[in-house]
């Protein structure tokens, strides 16, 4: 396999939107650019609790992962991007089932559409009892072409054994946890 050059690797640890809400699971994500478009992401969750990722409704393992919607409604995964100082931006929902979908917005939380003719994503899942792991490998060629890295935001959904949600993301700029807040993206 081809080696891709990096242009931006950023590791960082996602903040629920109510901090005391769930103090025992810590969620981190790794956003790598290449220079060629293509994004490499990872996302880990690790129990401090005694249950373990027991708390956490997590769906079984897809046979054949697909494009699915709505996956937002249980545990997902997922990564925003946009070419800087456009309106326009992308929306990458990502399953611990390997189920996935990629969205094109016009706007802010306007024009949701799947975005046509993306490649399928390598997805790699490992889990044990307090650790999990979610990789995703996608080329976002041509439409995000690797000329420059694009603003990004990392964020999660978790749904839980009680059906209650906690929000993470890299930051929370607003009165509700909103992973489409444009304040909230990182500006390479």
């Amino acid at each position: 396999m081809a080696r891709h050059a990096v242009m931006t690797r950023q590791v960082c640890t996602l903040v629920p939107y109510e901090p005391r809400q769930k103090p025992n699971l810590l969620v981190s994500a790794e956003f790598v650019w290449h220079e060629e478009g293509i994004l490499e992401l990872s996302y880990g969750l690790r129990s401090r609790g005694e249950a373990g990722l027991n708390d956490i409704q997590m769906p079984a393992t897809a046979v054949s992962p697909q494009r699915c919607d709505e996956l937002w409604s249980n545990t997902c995964f997922e990564a925003f991007l946009a070419h800087p100082g456009q309106e326009n931006y992308w929306e990458l929902n990502v399953a611990p089932s390997g189920n996935w979908n990629l969205y094109s917005l016009e706007n802010y939380r306007n024009g949701l559409k799947p975005e046509l003719g993306v490649l399928l994503p390598t997805i790699s899942i490992h889990g044990g009892a307090k650790d999990f792991r979610c990789d995703v490998l996608l080329n976002l060629q041509p439409w995000l072409p690797g000329i420059s890295c694009p603003e990004f935001s990392l964020a999660a959904v978790i749904k839980h054994a009680d059906a209650d949600y906690s929000y993470w993301a890299i930051r929370h700029t607003g009165q509700g946890p909103d992973f489409h807040d444009r304040r909230s993206f990182i500006q390479p």
